[in-house]
């Protein structure tokens, strides 16, 4: 089930700071909208294999309260939380020294497997034993927000 935990508001512009866990379909699907676009360096990102836990830090863009409207997007970093993950496979990630920037398209879950699709082709998959995951926002946002050139998910 999908959590708004936390209540307190930053600002005038209707962000209250994201805590949500998705244990299913539906919730995961949420989660991705709330992360559609979020942007993370490939050095913020970590897999714990003793503790089988795998973790992202993004700046993800207020979607849910923009209402599509640039002018009130702002900015928050987050950070995403899998459990139960047995293995990681990259697939155009960690491929040179230079930690280069990507935007997050979408997140999958299909049996065993959770994809997360970003943008140039680049792909992280993860074997899970069960699907859960959690995002929290942790930073103040930031206002005006920079969002990703893109056109229908697609780097432009």
């Amino acid at each position: 089930m999908v959590n708004k935990i936390k209540n307190k508001k930053i600002n005038d512009n209707n962000y209250f700071p994201l805590k949500l866990r998705a244990e299913d379909d539906k919730d995961l699907e949420v989660l991705s909208e709330c992360l559609f676009e979020s942007v993370c360096l490939e050095r913020e990102m970590k897999f714990l294999k003793e503790e089988k836990t795998f973790l992202m830090c993004f700046d993800r863009f207020t979607w849910e309260i923009s209402g599509l409207s640039s002018e009130k997007l702002l900015q928050v970093q987050c950070i995403l939380q899998v459990d139960y993950v047995n293995s990681v496979l990259a697939d155009g990630l960690f491929k040179s020294n230079v930690n280069p920037l990507y935007s997050l398209i979408s997140i999958a879950y299909s049996e065993k497997y959770l994809i997360f699709s970003f943008d140039r082709g680049a792909a992280l998959t993860l074997e899970i034993s069960k699907l859960r995951l959690f995002i929290e926002d942790i930073g103040n946002p930031i206002w005006p927000a920079t969002v990703p050139s893109r056109k229908k998910g697609i780097s432009i």
